[in-house]
């Protein structure tokens, strides 16, 4: 008689187990996905961002380098005049 309890008891805690299962499955997998997906979209705008940033700082540092070799040319052609 004890026997069948206890597989009764496995039996009832294994139909448990696979209903939670399924629960995680259905419900917190999906939710998983659903944010993978939302921060995919923001890594993108983020990049999107940032390299306009980038772009901006380059034109910035090529003003820059051409103003200094505009200089140093015109102070080198006002020593050799």
């Amino acid at each position: 008689m004890t026997q069948l309890k206890t597989q009764m008891q496995q039996q009832i805690q294994i139909n448990d187990l696979a209903k939670d299962i399924e629960i995680i499955k259905d419900n917190h997998l999906v939710h998983m996905a659903e944010d993978i997906d939302q921060l995919k979209a923001n890594v993108k705008d983020n990049r999107d961002h940032f390299n306009g940033r980038m772009d901006r700082l380059d034109n910035r540092i090529f003003w820059v380098l051409g103003l200094t070799v505009s200089t140093l040319v015109s102070i080198i052609a006002s020593m050799v005049v």
